[in-house]
């Protein structure tokens, strides 16, 4: 079963990316910050995290440093919590 604290601190760098995207707010959240959101995502330990969660939060982290679009950082997290998902019920199945 997926890790409740793996998709909670996924849904939360979503949400600074999409706070981001959507312009709401008064604070101007920086690359630093969703950076290191994600990287909160991947200091969890290794038995939370399915190899494809990790890859895709990779990605998103790279898309960050890269300078992506709030958008397509928001999309590769999404992914991730998607990943997430599946890992826990291929688990369920077995």
């Amino acid at each position: 079963m997926p890790s409740r604290a793996a998709a909670e601190r996924i849904r939360k760098a979503i949400a600074l990316v999409n706070s981001v995207a959507d312009e709401a707010g008064d604070e101007e959240i920086t690359p630093t910050e969703i950076a290191e959101a994600i990287r909160d995502c991947l200091e969890l330990p290794e038995e939370e995290l399915a190899p494809n969660v990790r890859r895709y939060l990779g990605e998103a982290l790279d898309a960050v440093s890269d300078g992506m679009p709030a958008d397509f950082v928001a999309m590769t997290l999404y992914a991730a919590l998607g990943a997430l998902r599946e890992g826990g019920a291929k688990a369920e199945l077995n």
